[in-house]
């Protein structure tokens, strides 16, 4: 199909079996495509504290892996490096999936999160708690300093770390 390499592509198709889609695309894309059913039960909320649904229920979950460490700050992440995972292809440095990870950083930080035996950097399961195992790594759970270092770890730009917190202020005031 002429698809770059480590991209994912969202089909929704009202109306039409989930199976017959994942068939239809594991046809199209091959053998070495990763086809994921997000109607699966595993990727299902069974209802008492299951899995998570959405990006708001990955992130306070990731954050508790972290003690310190608010979800909004990994709300704010996942907004500006891919938009909560809209854009989670390859940036122009080379970073990879919703949280951009740089694929060196993965190998250290890569969590799998879905517990499929996988750590896969473009699942948000996997790749929200890598992140917050980064930023924990980083000190972000002590707040303060060491949080702004830790967002600044996750991308050396000064003008990031302010967008990133400005953005977790703003999460904070209207979701908690």
């Amino acid at each position: 199909m002429g698809l770059v390499p480590n991209v994912a592509v969202l089909v929704n198709a009202p109306g039409v079996s989930p199976a017959k889609v994942v068939a239809a695309v594991r046809k199209i894309l091959g053998g070495g495509a990763n086809v994921v059913n997000l109607h699966d039960a595993k990727y299902q909320s069974s209802g008492t504290g299951g899995k998570a649904t959405s990006y708001l229920d990955l992130y306070k979950q990731a954050a508790t892996s972290c003690p310190g460490l608010s979800w909004t700050v990994l709300a704010a992440i996942g907004q500006v490096e891919s938009d909560h995972g809209r854009n989670a292809g390859r940036s122009s440095a080379g970073a990879l999936g919703p949280m951009q990870f740089m694929p060196a950083t993965w190998k250290s930080y890569g969590v799998d999160g879905d517990g499929d035996g996988k750590a896969d950097i473009m699942n948000p399961y996997d790749a929200i708690p890598g992140a917050a195992k980064y930023l924990c790594a980083n000190g972000a759970g002590r707040g303060g300093q060491q949080l702004y270092r830790a967002i600044w770890h996750y991308n050396h730009a000064d003008w990031y770390v302010q967008k990133v917190l400005n953005l977790a202020r703003a999460y904070a005031a209207r979701y908690s």
